[in-house]
């Protein structure tokens, strides 16, 4: 599957800002089954220069500053991307407790985080259920997944990015980013490397309505490390692994690694944020 993915943030300001530097996890990035055909960012007011490095986890991360007085800012990302099936055979692999080689760098992911903090005995306990003696890594890590998917409420009006894990648990309620956090805590808490992934999903309209735009949104999901495989991805919010409709843009601990867009200005006062996601397949 080929898609056109566009992107746009656009903050509105109760005061005019002189200057502001800002930084943008918005640009997708290769893995084994997507390939980037282009990308680009556009920011308003017109900047002099934006300027990509690679970060820590291989993200691509774009840097700008806008020097001229402004009460808008506009960063839109658009890009290209090819996404091919998963094609991974899984069977049953190895015990969750049986040791395993985990490299150096996929060490990191087995460490708490900003929002996916040391394992709780709320946590430890929901665990439990899945992670038994001897059980099957991806078995236990499947059930795990649909578990959330079957009996969690989907509710964007519930949570923002500082919920606690705990109260997404207690409440059974939250929207992907919390679900991918809630599951993370869990596979880090029986010592698994797990990584936040984010991205976008191709979505469908209503049963004979056409699809309106800006109507998708930004998506996150799981992936685990499997010594011996390598990372399996998995989507709690929907109950499944990940293919060929899932498109990945970064990944990371947890959300505070990618965040979309981010910095420091001067003036401003309070602001608004608009945020509008096309996902649109190609013939």
């Amino acid at each position: 599957m080929k898609y056109r993915i566009r992107h746009k943030n656009r903050y509105h300001y109760g005061a005019s800002v002189s200057l502001c530097h800002s930084q943008a996890c918005l640009m997708p990035r290769d893995t084994l089954n997507q390939q980037v055909l282009q990308a680009r960012l556009t920011v308003l007011p017109v900047v002099e220069e934006i300027r990509e490095r690679t970060d820590l986890f291989g993200n691509r991360i774009t840097r700008f500053s806008v020097e001229t007085l402004h009460a808008e800012l506009t960063v839109l990302a658009e890009s290209e991307v090819e996404v091919r099936p998963v094609k991974q055979e899984l069977g049953a692999t190895r015990a969750w407790d049986e040791p395993g080689v985990v490299p150096p760098k996929t060490r990191l992911f087995l460490r708490p985080s900003l929002y996916v903090p040391d394992g709780t005995a709320e946590i430890q306990a929901f665990s439990d259920r899945f992670f038994t003696p001897g059980r099957d890594l991806l078995d236990a890590v499947g059930e795990l997944n649909r578990y959330i998917f079957e009996h969690f409420v989907y509710d964007p009006e519930f949570s923002d990015v500082e919920t606690p894990v705990n109260l997404v648990l207690a409440e059974q309620r939250g929207v992907c980013q919390d679900f991918a956090h809630l599951m993370l805590a869990v596979l880090r808490g029986r010592g698994l490397a797990a990584r936040y992934v984010s991205g976008y999903l191709e979505t469908d309209p209503p049963p004979g309505q056409p699809k309106l735009l800006g109507s998708d949104a930004s998506h996150a999901w799981v992936s685990v490390f499997v010594p011996g495989t390598g990372w399996i991805d998995f989507d709690p919010t929907n109950g499944l692994r990940p293919s060929e409709r899932h498109m990945t843009l970064a990944w990371g601990r947890d959300y505070a690694d990618v965040v979309p867009l981010k910095g420091l200005m001067t003036g401003g006062s309070q602001h608004g944020l608009e945020v509008s996601v096309d996902v649109i397949p190609i013939d």
